[in-house]
């Protein structure tokens, strides 16, 4: 794990697509920040230079979400293994002071007394790119799973943030640190397919795996979230209803008019050596979910069965 020599101007290069959909030249921009984040690959953020003084990586995987990577570290005098959360994300921080420096960028706490920090992670220094004027900003969030040292997890923020500060980013390809075929795809892309269908198009909402637009319903305007992320297999399938439609099978929770189709193999832990290894009896895929907030649940299926054939 290390950096490629990568051109700075790829995060934010090319037409940003928009769908069919008109929007404003601020939603573009947006839209354009939400892509970035997308081409980051987050696994890639802790380089073994960066880790020489706290531990050694085992594996590393995104199987909480697809902006996130649990990583689990090795580190020396320790018998048990450390679980750590390097997570890309748009947060606001106005007004919220700063926990300490590292290097020249400013660390935050998640919340007061937290043990997750975030640190800047400033696309708008990189070629191609154009002030993001909203509240919501782009940090790599960085944390310990079921883990409260917050010694380490101040060391662990420190190390990312020297890749960070000198936007030396780790593209999100087929020969990332961890690559996912899912995580390079636009969950607005969805769009596309339902065109004639779409009243709005909710731009700010929108998180980098995450879509939210409304349908047009007779008289109604559904409100929809689309989300590309990983799944528990066996949990989503014990809760759900089994449905075929139009050759896609879905999971359909009728109570709150959600419905997942998986459009991927079982995902694994990469291990540094490049090998891969599975979860166990623990079985998590590549899915689309796609929410309503529990009405129109026709809406949720036709919506659904179009972007599972989109992904797949």
């Amino acid at each position: 794990m290390g950096p490629r020599d990568v051109d700075p101007a790829y995060f934010f290069a090319g037409d940003v697509p928009t769908y069919g959909q008109r929007v404003n030249p601020s939603d573009v921009t947006t839209l354009a920040y939400l892509r970035a984040a997308r081409r980051v690959d987050p696994c890639g953020l802790l380089s073994r230079e960066a880790m020489a003084k706290i531990g050694e990586i085992g594996s590393v995987g995104t199987l909480f979400a697809l902006d996130e990577c649990d990583v689990d570290i090795k580190v020396p005098g320790e018998a048990s293994r450390r679980y750590a959360s390097i997570e890309v994300i748009f947060n606001r921080m106005a007004g919220q002071p700063v926990a300490f420096l590292a290097g020249d960028l400013p660390v935050y706490e998640t919340y007061p007394g937290s043990c997750d920090y975030l640190v800047p992670l400033n696309l708008s220094l990189l070629p191609g790119a154009q002030p993001l004027r909203q509240p919501e900003q782009p940090f790599v969030r960085v944390g310990l799973i079921a883990d409260e040292n917050c010694d380490f997890a101040d060391r662990l923020a420190r190390a990312i943030a020297s890749v960070v500060e000198s936007l030396r980013l780790p593209v999100r390809d087929a020969v990332a640190v961890y690559p996912s075929a899912l995580a390079e795809q636009d969950p607005c892309q969805v769009l596309s397919v339902v065109a004639s269908e779409v009243e709005r198009w909710d731009v700010t909402r929108s998180r980098p795996y995450e879509c939210h637009f409304g349908i047009s319903r007779g008289k109604d305007v559904v409100p929809i979230q689309v989300s590309l992320e990983p799944r528990n297999y066996d949990m989503a399938t014990e809760t759900g209803e089994h449905s075929e439609h139009d050759g896609v099978e879905l999971v359909v929770d009728p109570v709150y008019c959600s419905a997942v189709a998986f459009v991927g193999a079982p995902m694994q832990r990469k291990l540094v050596g490049g090998d891969f290894i599975g979860t166990g009896e623990v079985v998590i895929r590549p899915a689309v979910v796609v929410d309503s907030g529990g009405e129109h649940c026709d809406v949720v299926t036709d919506v659904a069965v179009a972007a599972a054939k989109l992904y797949t």
